[in-house]
């Protein structure tokens, strides 16, 4: 990864903040035109009208939140709003829930996001934790039992996590899982029940090289982080003796949220550092927790844990570039290597610890028949 520099004075960026977020609101936007139409069309005209109200919820309150709020410190409402971008908070929050969560419970979410997670910092620009992911945690701790009755069944990752462990290590047991949740080209064009912005791997990946060459987004950082997903899972299946090496690597990245967390959490310009080289250790840190809670967290899934701890450290990783940029890149580029060389570490170490569902299922039969022998002697 080569870091580029320029000696001040600095260009100023062709794009403007609203620009940015224009673009980001249309990307958004296909996302949610994608949802509507799976829904509609694997189920019934009411799933999709649960997104809808979804959405309607989540916006609702949003700009009702940020309204009051300016109306409290005396500043025009409209252009407060105009420039506060609280609807795209909205989106993202939206596109990362499940179609059964109570409408009740994106409100109160959507209000601890925007208050909360952006307003009590300051507004715009001023929060440390990406607002939406804050919204997502607070479903995740306070509603995680209430659900509507658009059941769809549980996503890949649930049973990937619950059934196998995150190891199915035979070809028979990796069969079964994809008999349950679809093959993996229905993983990869989004053909599946999960969260509703998170499934269409395909068109995120579409979207995400679209906002990359408009630069609207850092190409780096989807890409190392996709990247150390990749090979932690490759090197974590590989230790564990997977026997369907490949389609374990493209379960990683096509299910769950890293891909949208890849292209929209991740790539916030206002959590997550500002030179080039911090975002790429930014990118790298969230990578590697995100396999690690996957795999060893009592969750099924770690991309948004993941990217709240590495808000938490980006003060830290920007305080550790700080200085003339061209003595840093030597640093950057250490703790780039040490980063990479440990999540391959543990990677390697959780691969030949970890026990698969199998191999617990066969321990506890023969402890089980073991005691019953010891009983009956």
């Amino acid at each position: 990864m080569k870091f580029i520099y320029h000696a001040s004075p600095n260009l100023r960026q062709k794009l403007s903040t609203k620009r940015i977020m224009l673009e980001l609101m249309i990307a958004l936007c296909a996302v949610y035109v994608f949802t509507l139409f799976y829904y509609y069309t694997r189920y019934d005209l009411e799933r999709m009208l649960q997104a809808v109200l979804l959405l309607a919820v989540s916006l609702g309150t949003a700009l009702l939140t940020e309204g009051v709020w300016a109306l409290c410190t005396k500043q025009p409402v409209l252009r407060y709003l105009s420039s506060s971008f609280g609807w795209i908070t909205a989106m993202i929050l939206t596109l990362m829930c499940t179609i059964n969560t109570p409408p009740f419970a994106i409100g109160v979410a959507t209000f601890c996001a925007i208050f909360f997670g952006k307003l009590l910092f300051g507004g715009f620009g001023q929060n440390i934790f990406n607002p939406a992911a804050m919204g997502r945690a607070v479903i995740f701790a306070c509603f995680a039992g209430a659900t509507t009755d658009a059941i769809t069944g549980a996503t890949p990752t649930t049973v990937m996590a619950n059934t196998y462990n995150w190891l199915p290590t035979t070809s028979a047991s990796f069969d079964a899982l994809l008999e349950r949740v679809g093959s993996i080209w229905d993983l990869f064009i989004g053909w599946y029940p999960g969260a509703m912005g998170e499934t269409c791997t395909a068109l995120l990946l579409i979207i995400g090289v679209i906002l990359a060459i408009r630069k609207v987004i850092d190409w780096r950082v989807p890409l190392i982080y996709l990247m150390t997903v990749a090979l932690m899972a490759l090197v974590l299946g590989l230790c564990a003796g997977v026997e369907e090496l490949w389609l374990y690597v493209a379960f990683h990245l096509c299910s769950g949220g890293v891909m949208f967390g890849a292209v929209f959490m991740l790539t916030d310009p206002v959590t997550s550092p500002t030179a080039a080289q911090g975002r790429v250790i930014f990118a790298l840190g969230a990578g590697i927790l995100s396999m690690l809670i996957r795999v060893k967290a009592n969750l099924p899934e770690g991309v948004l844990y993941s990217i709240l701890l590495m808000n938490m450290l980006t003060p830290l990783i920007e305080r550790a570039l700080d200085g003339q940029q061209v003595r840093m890149r030597k640093k950057a580029y250490t703790i780039t290597a040490v980063l990479a060389v440990l999540g391959i570490a543990l990677a390697a170490l959780l691969g030949n610890v970890m026990e698969s569902a199998e191999e617990k299922a066969e321990s506890l039969a023969l402890a089980a028949e073991t005691t019953t022998v010891q009983e009956v002697l």
